[in-house]
């Protein structure tokens, strides 16, 4: 049964307990009302026997001070009190209105009957007065008749009151008795009612609300403390207990839902924080080794530069002492022109491939495909660079040949005797040229094998960190399309340099052969600087690249 419906019932006995404990305090004060209306009312009768003997007395009074003083206002005040005041007659009409007996009443008739005869004595007595015999006034009101007929007065009066006490006590004791009963029935009832309500408050507060009560506070506090093998009580109850029970219970399941949530989130938040860790490290790692990859490409590209323009300021001071041959170097011209034309379609190529590079950078923009363009900038550098070596071995070979036409022609003037020792110092002049160049080129190719170790390097740290981006080959064909038209164009100049090789065979060992190869030097440390510049800003953009994809991975 639910505690509710139990209440109710308690409060329904509680409240007929109360009401007829309400019943028995109202008919204790209409008891109580009872007994002073009793009092009051014997009160009002012993005051109205009262009344009869002040009445009595007071006319006794009058006439014997009239009698005595002869004063007149003792005879006015006895005639008024019996001809106005008439206390006997009032008291007469208040007894019946009170209900007196008429054993009662007759006593007082028979006191007014006596009053009656004593005021015709008294009215003789103040007639005697009037007369003047005052002695006789005297004699009449104070003899022992006038006190025989005072006490006849006062007889009846006396006995009335007597029997008036009587009765009226017998009255104030029954309603206080009956007022002692009926408070009695009072105490009781609400002693009743409070002990009911009292058994009432035990038997539901304490048995089936206080306890239960106070084992739930105490699940309530382990399951505070995170206790959560507690068991919740008196769930199977169908009171507002097990309504409260069960609610606790619902509260368990939260926690521990809540808590296993925690955990997850605690251990999903620890895998980001390692995840976070490896990345930063694998971050740290590849942006120290692609640092040192990217200076030692940047100081590589740097001397190549000052090397490239060193022997472009020979090749063009070959050609300044190769311009007083001009006439016999007319063979090798197309060459030349034709060797321009490859170095343009070369610089078409790498036009293309800077397109390709800027691709690549726009596509890096996203974090995830960063390390594609890298490698692919990387593999450029390493093209580039292998290029750059193509070229100076193709110098080193127009070296060698200038060198061997410098000394043939040496051998020519020679045999012309005179009239060949101005062109023979050409020719001299030109083959240290040759030398020069030479050396030049084999500095430059030192130069060029360190920077391919350098981007060779930079490739393989890079391919390591490549292993986590999976849009790596996506990028790498873009850059490998671009590679292949760069190769196809380092053929169309090597094609270009064997024709420049025919040419001069055919200049006959002139001097004009002298002159197309300073021409092809000046060219080639055109390309070598063209080469090492665009190296330099590959670098940039690489490094570039590489900031954007760490910054990119560091926020991701």
């Amino acid at each position: 049964m639910r505690i509710s419906t139990i209440t109710r019932m308690s409060y329904l006995v509680a409240l007929s307990c109360a009401a007829l404990s309400v019943v028995c305090v109202i008919l204790m004060n209409r008891a109580v009302e009872a007994e002073r209306q009793a009092s009051l009312e014997r009160a009002d009768l012993r005051q109205l026997s009262f009344d009869l003997t002040n009445a009595s007395d007071l006319l006794t009074n009058e006439v014997r001070r009239y009698t005595v003083f002869g004063d007149k206002r003792h005879f006015d005040a006895y005639w008024r009190e019996v001809n106005e005041t008439k206390s006997r007659d009032r008291v007469v009409r208040r007894l019946v209105e009170l209900g007196a007996p008429a054993a009662e009443l007759a006593l007082i008739e028979e006191a007014k009957t006596k009053s009656d005869t004593l005021i015709k004595l008294e009215s003789d007595a103040m007639t005697a007065v009037g007369r003047g015999d005052l002695a006789r006034a005297r004699e009449l009101v104070f003899g022992s008749d006038y006190d025989r007929g005072k006490a006849e007065i006062t007889a009846p009066i006396l006995k009335f009151r007597d029997m008036l006490i009587g009765r009226t006590q017998v009255a104030v004791d029954r309603a206080r008795a009956r007022a002692d009963l009926m408070g009695l029935a009072a105490m009781v009832s609400i002693s009743v009612t409070a002990v009911i309500f009292l058994a009432i408050l035990y038997g539901v507060l304490s048995r089936r609300v206080l306890v239960p009560l106070a084992r739930m506070g105490d699940t309530l506090d382990r399951l505070s403390r995170d206790d959560h093998a507690v068991e919740v009580p008196d769930r199977d109850r169908t009171d507002e207990i097990g309504d409260m029970a069960r609610a606790v219970q619902v509260l368990k399941e939260s926690s521990i839902a809540r808590h296993r949530l925690e955990a997850e989130q605690a251990a999903a938040a620890d895998a980001k924080v390692q995840r976070g860790r490896a990345i930063e490290e694998l971050v740290r790692a590849f942006e120290e080794t692609v640092s040192c990859s990217l200076r030692a490409v940047d100081s590589a590209s740097t001397e190549l530069t000052e090397t490239a323009e060193t022997m472009a300021a020979l090749a063009e001071q070959s050609h300044r002492q190769a311009t007083a041959s001009a006439k016999a170097a007319e063979s090798t011209s197309a060459n030349v022109q034709t060797v321009a034309a490859a170095s343009e379609e070369m610089a078409a190529s790498i036009q293309e491939i800077s397109r390709q590079v800027t691709s690549s950078n726009e596509i890096a923009a996203k974090a995830s495909h960063q390390a594609h363009e890298t490698t692919g900038s990387v593999r450029e550098m390493a093209e580039a660079a292998h290029r750059i070596g193509e070229v100076v071995e193709l110098i080193q070979t127009i070296a060698s040949q200038t060198s061997l036409l410098a000394l043939n022609a040496t051998i020519e003037a020679a045999r012309a005797g005179e009239a060949g020792k101005g062109f023979a110092v050409v020719a001299t002049e030109v083959k240290a040229l040759a030398n020069q160049t030479d050396r030049a080129t084999k500095e430059i190719g030192a130069q060029i094998t360190a920077v391919q170790e350098a981007t060779q390097g930079a490739v393989r740290a890079i391919e390591e960190i490549g292993g986590t981006i999976t849009a790596v080959n996506e990028i790498a064909a873009a850059i490998a399309a671009a590679i292949e038209e760069q190769n196809a164009t380092t053929g169309e100049i090597t094609r270009s340099v064997q024709q420049a090789a025919q040419g001069t065979g055919q200049v006959s060992r002139t001097i004009g052969e002298v002159n197309q190869a300073a021409t092809q030097t000046g060219d080639a440390a055109g390309r070598v600087l063209n080469a090492s510049q665009q190296l330099s800003r590959q670098a940039g953009a690489l490094h570039r690249d590489i900031e954007t994809f760490l910054a990119s991975i560091r926020a991701a």
